[in-house]
């Protein structure tokens, strides 16, 4: 039975082989629509870097195929997962469940020879949102907080909404400056405010409305002067979820969900970037060693730390991922049901593209504009011919050039992303 083997170079196929260091994450679809029938399993390699784009309208699967990659990750023999990393940024509360079985699909995961598993995840909160996680009887392993002196004054005026050329925003430059100077990074928000307090060289108004600003940022629940130590992320053979769902009610949410992914992508891609230094090092002398591992970040409705029409503070450390990552070892996958606003930079630098039922115009559009020479149809008519089944997608391969219509394998996981009904089951 021939191996499909996406992202895999004909090289790395020769000195790995087809599967070493892969993921199996679904079954070709042979047949169109109705017809259609799963036949040989596909794989998808895990062991060099990738930009990866998930796509489909809700409720297609593209956040379950996202968490059964990640499962890939963490579930490979140990040679491998040693070698890996992987952290899911989950900004709707979803993937918490993984911790426990999908019993509910025992017969179904039979089928395919997969039994139910739980995921030996570590689940992250942020300190101040620890009280609502506990009333709801979520569980979580840890809270983290964030350093404020880490944080560039483009970050605080993108998340404050307000422009630097103005007097708040003149203000804050100011502001984080003086206690850079005075302190290095080592202040927290009370900090800021004490010195927002005694600029008197601006007016009491601008000063208060930046206070507010930062009064407001202290009820975030992110920041504190020692910040949590992000290494403990990117352990070895472990995955990590940052639960950022109860933001909702904040204004600006999704800006502090930005401020935490873009401090976050920028540390490891740094420490990553030295890293690859010293593995070459070593390399030269004759050593094969990973100095840290290869880090996969997972990003789930990805168009709003990442959009098309403006920046966030989590813009400029992604796309230092897409244009970059290969070299230092960083893997990005792209979860969005509108891929007509994601960066078109992102969307562009996709090698490998998961693209479940689309049926809105603009985000087919979006996909037909990085369609490649090697697609023989146009990119309606290989996903009007997916037949009606759940997990059923088209993946664009550039490293194989090749499309394929797949299904995704079910989940070993318990899924909380589900649509709920009113209706129950007899």
């Amino acid at each position: 039975m021939p191996k499909i083997t996406l992202g895999r170079s004909e090289g790395d196929k020769k000195k790995f082989g087809p599967r070493k260091g892969t993921g199996f994450i679904g079954k070709h679809l042979v047949g169109e629509k109705g017809e259609a029938h799963v036949a040989n399993p596909i794989y998808m390699d895990m062991a060099r870097p990738h930009v990866i784009g998930v796509f489909g309208k809700r409720g297609t699967g593209k956040s379950y195929s996202m968490g059964t990659m990640a499962e890939e990750i963490i579930t490979a023999p140990e040679d491998v997962s040693n070698n890996l990393s992987a952290i899911i940024i989950d900004p709707m509360g979803i993937y918490w469940s993984m911790k426990f079985p999908n019993e509910n699909d025992a017969i179904l995961l039979d089928k395919w020879d997969l039994k139910p598993e739980a995921m030996d995840i570590k689940l992250y909160i942020p300190e101040g949102q620890e009280e609502n996680f506990i009333k709801e009887d979520i569980p979580y392993d840890k809270t983290f907080t964030l350093r404020p002196g880490e944080l560039e004054t483009s970050d605080w005026a993108m998340s404050f909404d307000i422009l630097l050329n103005e007097p708040r925003g003149i203000l804050l430059e100011k502001v984080l400056r003086d206690l850079k100077n005075d302190k290095g990074e080592d202040f927290g928000l009370d900090d800021m405010i004490k010195y927002a307090e005694t600029h008197g060289d601006f007016k009491e108004e601008t000063r208060k409305a930046l206070i507010n600003r930062f009064m407001a940022a202290k009820e975030w629940g992110i920041f504190s002067k020692e910040g949590s130590n992000l290494d403990e992320f990117t352990r070895r053979g472990e995955l990590t979820i940052l639960d950022l769902s109860q933001f909702g009610a904040i204004r600006g949410s999704w800006s502090v969900r930005s401020l935490v992914v873009g401090l976050l992508a920028n540390k490891i891609l740094r420490e990553r970037m030295s890293s690859k230094r010293l593995e070459e090092m070593r390399e030269m002398e004759g050593m094969q060693t990973s100095e840290s591992p290869i880090v996969w970040m997972f990003i789930d409705e990805a168009h709003q730390f990442i959009p098309n029409d403006h920046k966030t503070p989590a813009s400029d450390p992604l796309l230092s991922w897409v244009k970059i990552g290969r070299e230092p070892g960083v893997s990005l996958v792209l979860c969005t049901q509108q891929p007509y606003k994601l960066n078109a930079d992102a969307l562009s630098q996709c090698d490998i593209v998961l693209s479940h039922k689309l049926t809105a115009k603009s985000d087919i559009d979006a996909l037909k504009n990085i369609m490649q020479n090697y697609m023989r149809y146009d990119l309606s008519t290989y996903i009007d011919n997916l037949p009606d089944a759940k997990g059923a997608a088209i993946c664009l391969d550039d490293n194989s050039e090749r499309v394929y219509s797949l299904r995704m394998r079910p989940r070993m996981s318990w899924h909380a992303g589900g649509t709920p009904t009113a209706l129950k089951n007899k």
